[in-house]
């Protein structure tokens, strides 16, 4: 009544979607609606027109959890630049080995739990293995650079997608400083002191020690103790192809059976440790076997293979590059490690303990839906009548809004009606 009595026109609002209409217009800004052609019009449009999509709006936890992988895809791109100055070590160290192992001796072993050897290594087999180990982290890093691309590329977006295997190692090794800051601070308080055992003696001996630890560790206790063990009981139910995970791993689901000897080839990792270690160390390391072998049911071994050596290699630089200023840098990497790797030690707790108990214990769902999404036409859209004949001869029916002129630019169509690339 009031626009009346001031000589305004009567406010309009579109019969389909509500929204509030210019008073000149022949469709609707938001849905696109025709106004002007009446009820055959309407049909029309209805058959052509896609249907509404919803609009679904992100909870504050949602929110903070994208946040989060973006923070989590940069760290890991600083973990990258610290793994990859480690290979160069790796690399680099191999001259100071080489000439050992030839006048040294080593021996292949197994982990029963206990340490067994099962083969010596003297001389030019010890550098023949030596190589072979160097060249299987190598090969670990290239594929797993590999196989992460276009993947990490959109984990560096922000935008949700489903984790490369170079963003759930370096998260996951995060969340393993983490653990192991925690642990170490907490047997502290209580009075116990975690000094006993390790990688001791020259350079060369550590290179070679802690690569053997790298591989060698993983093909004992993640293909022997779950891979070959999974071949055989897929194999006696009839379902054992393709018979080439069961040794480097990837794409298993993680059933009871995969559960079992994933726990079990943890434990076993963990009570080796007891004989060069202590009791202490059992806690943490079978943790970190669970981690392990879940990269190598997930990705494969090559991804196991990565996180042992992201871990093992960790202080080397400092080795290398002895001083207060390679100490000053490392120790700042770590404190951000640690800062992000207890964020990621939560998270990766949570889904391990859902894996484990078949329970959802945090609602990671898709954001809630608030309503409904209207593609809108061009501001210059106006009604063109369908002309059958023409659609038949042309063959273009606009997606959108059922037009059927178009122009042919960069390659597409752009609907003369609506604006609309089709």
């Amino acid at each position: 009544m009031k626009g009346s009595m001031d000589g305004e026109a009567p406010k309009r609002s579109c019969p389909r979607c509500s929204a509030e209409l210019p008073p000149d217009a022949s469709f609707c800004p938001r849905c696109g609606l025709p106004l002007n052609g009446g009820d055959e019009v309407s049909r029309q449009y209805s058959f052509y027109a896609p249907s509404p999509r919803p609009v679904r709006q992100k909870s504050s936890l949602q929110a903070a959890r994208e946040v989060m992988r973006g923070i989590g895809a940069y760290m890991t791109l600083i973990v990258l630049v610290l793994a990859t100055i480690n290979v160069g070590i790796m690399l680099w160290g191999m001259q100071l080995v080489v000439p050992e192992a030839f006048e040294s001796a080593t021996s292949l072993f197994l982990v029963l739990p206990w340490l067994v050897k099962v083969l010596g290594l003297p001389g030019v087999w010890f550098v023949v293995y030596y190589i072979l180990l160097v060249a299987a982290v190598l090969l670990s890093y290239a594929a797993m650079l590999c196989l992460s691309g276009r993947r990490f590329l959109k984990e560096l977006t922000f935008k949700p997608t489903e984790h490369s295997s170079l963003y759930a190692v370096s998260t996951i090794f995060l969340a393993v400083l983490a653990m192991n800051a925690v642990y170490y601070l907490f047997l502290g308080f209580i009075g116990i002191d975690p000094s006993s055992g390790g990688v001791s003696g020259e350079l060369w001996e550590k290179l070679w020690s802690l690569l053997r630890a790298s591989v060698w560790e993983e093909v004992i206790c993640r293909i022997l103790y779950i891979g070959l063990p999974l071949g055989v009981v897929y194999a006696l139910k009839g379902k054992g192809g393709p018979y080439r995970r069961y040794i480097f791993g990837g794409n298993f689901k993680f059933g009871p059976w995969e559960k079992f000897f994933l726990v079990l080839s943890s434990a076993i990792f963990a009570l080796a440790h007891v004989f060069s270690w202590d009791l202490y160390k059992v806690p943490p390391t079978f943790l970190a076997g669970l981690a392990l072998g879940y990269l190598f049911l997930k990705y494969g071994v090559y991804a196991s293979v990565m996180l042992h050596f992201f871990i093992d290699y960790l202080s080397l630089p400092m080795d290398v590059w002895p001083g207060v200023g390679t100490d000053m840098v490392m120790g700042l990497l770590l404190l951000a490690f640690m800062g992000l790797g207890v964020v990621y030690l939560v998270y990766y707790s949570i889904r391990a303990l859902e894996l484990f108990s078949g329970l959802e214990l945090w609602k990671w769902g898709d954001p809630r839906p608030v309503g409904v999404y209207y593609r809108p036409l061009s501001p210059k859209a106006r009604y063109v009548p369908y002309d059958e004949e023409a659609a038949r001869t042309f063959g273009f029916v606009c997606k959108h809004c059922g037009g059927t002129e178009a122009r042919y630019v960069d390659g597409k169509f752009i609907c003369s009606r609506c604006g609309g690339e089709n």
